[in-house]
């Protein structure tokens, strides 16, 4: 594992050798099934070996946006959350300010959205106050969306961070955009 990870350790590596790193890395979690013992010390190892961190160094790199390598990161990062609650746990004390999903939610793609509202709901319970997103950047995406998934996701992130919050502090959802873009996917929510 040392060796497949030290082209990636360095935070100018190449794009191409990073995604095909982090493509290798989720290789396992093919053939392995979700409660095997096998695939619990996969997890472990990739934990131990910080793959989080260094996964998590390449998406804060300031450079133009690109799609594949935040995408296979990111389901990776997910896969690694929904896999093993310590390594939820671990990658949520690794992200430190806001501005994480505060950057993953204003990409134009629909697919890096989804799984960063995904990892935000799993890791959310473990994310200290500084590392939430700004309730804007949800609304905006209920706002923009036209993709009722989407739009169930920021519901759901909103709910979450209004729990989180003092009583005080509101989301600034208007009445309109509750009527026009959330009422019709709690419609579709309702259990016949």
């Amino acid at each position: 594992l040392e060796m497949i990870l030290m082209p990636i350790n360095d935070e100018n590596v190449n794009r191409e050798i990073l995604c095909r790193t982090v493509k290798l890395l989720s290789l396992p979690f093919i053939s392995l099934s979700t409660e095997s013992q096998e695939c619990d010390s996969y997890v472990g190892s990739l934990m131990d070996a910080n793959v989080p961190k260094i996964l998590l160094m390449h998406l804060k790199t300031p450079e133009e946006i690109d799609f594949e390598k935040t995408d296979v990161i990111l389901q990776l990062l997910l896969r690694l959350a929904l896999m093993n609650s310590k390594a939820c746990k671990d990658l949520a004390e690794e992200i430190n300010n806001n501005s994480f999903f505060h950057g993953l939610l204003q990409y134009e793609s629909d697919q890096i959205k989804d799984t960063s509202l995904c990892l935000l709901m799993k890791l959310f319970p473990h994310l200290p106050e500084d590392s939430l997103p700004d309730h804007k950047n949800l609304i905006e995406i209920i706002r923009k969306s036209d993709n009722s998934d989407l739009v169930e996701k920021a519901m759901l992130c909103i709910i979450q961070l209004q729990l989180r919050k003092p009583a005080n502090q509101s989301s600034d959802i208007s009445k309109q955009i509750f009527t026009d873009r959330c009422l019709p996917v709690l419609d579709n929510l309702t259990v016949t």
